[in-house]
């Protein structure tokens, strides 16, 4: 699930998300999504500030919004894009003590979601491989 402003929404990595967030922004999804984790792994140890900045400029909001939206469309079509949008935009932009991580910013949520995809693709291939 992908946690956004205190909603939660089911999401799935396919061909059909990556085909989409290519369309909508020229970019790759496997390449964004790494150059994110390797920027917030680089910058571990850093101020929040300066950890949150590196972030940004890695993945924009716009970027980020089709990131989310891609995926949780390979699962619900009925979601539309300015409702992500707007649920990044009221959690803020900085890391908070708010209930958990239903109102983290987009930066800590994409963290989360490139780990779990992650996890999601050793599984498959454990099984795969059986």
């Amino acid at each position: 699930m992908i946690s956004l402003c205190y909603k939660q929404y089911p999401y799935k990595m396919s061909l059909a998300a990556m085909k989409q967030f290519k369309q909508a922004t020229g970019k790759d999804l496997w390449c964004t999504l790494i150059q994110f984790l390797e920027c917030w792994h680089d910058s571990a140890g850093k101020s929040q500030l300066t950890r949150a900045r590196k972030a940004y400029e890695v993945v924009d909001f716009e970027t980020a919004s089709h990131v989310f939206h891609s995926l949780i469309q390979a699962e619900d079509k009925s979601i539309p894009l300015i409702e992500i949008e707007d649920a990044m935009f009221k959690v803020g932009w900085l890391p908070n003590d708010r209930d958990g991580n239903m109102s983290d910013p987009y930066p800590l949520v994409l963290v989360a979601l490139g780990h779990a995809i992650n996890k999601q693709f050793e599984m498959d291939a454990d099984t795969a491989k059986k």
